[in-house]
């Protein structure tokens, strides 16, 4: 199974989501955009039970499609976006996301 997709422990999330940084995100307009996307919804649902390169491997083409669809700009844009969750990630799943965005270049 995939730890991408990792939960945090109850503790963890206590210390997290009581800070001001996970409150600032949290109430941001793009990422409860993003996080309550439909496409997000159903991404998480696909990978849940998938290895990790089977993920890094569709990431590039997802990331190829994305990019077509939105340009270059508006592309980057959203990844932006979804690097500011990187803060609230431990070592592990920072490095995992890292390689993640580099298979959606």
């Amino acid at each position: 199974m995939s730890n991408i997709f990792k939960n945090f422990d109850d503790d963890n999330i206590k210390d997290i989501t009581n800070s001001e940084q996970f409150k600032k995100v949290v109430n941001d307009k793009n990422v409860k955009n993003f996080v309550d996307n439909e496409q997000f919804v159903q991404f998480k649902e696909k990978y849940k039970n998938r290895s990790d390169d089977e993920i890094l491997k569709d990431a590039k083409e997802y990331g190829n499609k994305l990019k077509e669809q939105y340009g270059e700009q508006e592309y980057n844009k959203k990844i932006e976006d979804l690097k500011k969750f990187e803060m609230f990630l431990n070592p592990d799943q920072k490095k995992k996301m890292k390689k993640f965005l580099e298979n959606l270049k």
